[in-house]
């Protein structure tokens, strides 16, 4: 999926116009953050790794859909309920970094609307558990300076 795709399928989910899109490459974990949306990208059109397009709310929930994990749905999460790691299946991961953040210091205090997609062929052994840590640690460190 290209980067016109997938903000098409973030407007099915969430209805937000002004709308933030990070990617991590598979192939050497840079982190950039994507502000062309027109198709003119400093990405190769077939750059393996994980996309994240996401939106700030005015409430206090994190709302996350993976399309790897499609089935599951939304996962809504408040910012007061980032303990319990196993209640959220693949969102502990993002969970543990947005505690860490909160905890050093970093004023989280409002929600977020989240589309993660990742094209890493999972047989490859790439980390994308480290992956979307860092991932998560920069667009959060972006979004909340």
């Amino acid at each position: 999926m290209n980067i016109k795709e997938l903000i098409s399928v973030y407007k099915q989910y969430y209805n937000h116009t002004k709308l933030r899109v990070f990617f991590v490459s598979g192939h050497s974990n840079e982190i950039v953050e994507i502000k062309d949306f027109n198709g003119n990208s400093p990405l190769p059109s077939q750059s393996f790794g994980i996309y994240v397009i996401l939106s700030r709310t005015d409430t206090q929930l994190i709302k996350l859909v993976s399309l790897n994990f499609e089935e599951l749905g939304i996962i809504e999460i408040t910012l007061n309920d980032l303990d319990d790691e196993l209640k959220h299946d693949w969102t502990s991961y993002l969970k543990s970094v947005i505690s860490y953040l909160k905890q050093a210091g970093y004023r989280i205090n409002r929600g977020m609307d989240i589309l993660i997609y990742s094209n890493l062929p999972n047989e490859v052994g790439l980390s994308s558990t480290k992956s979307v840590e860092a991932l998560t640690d920069t667009m959060l460190k972006t979004l909340y300076e």
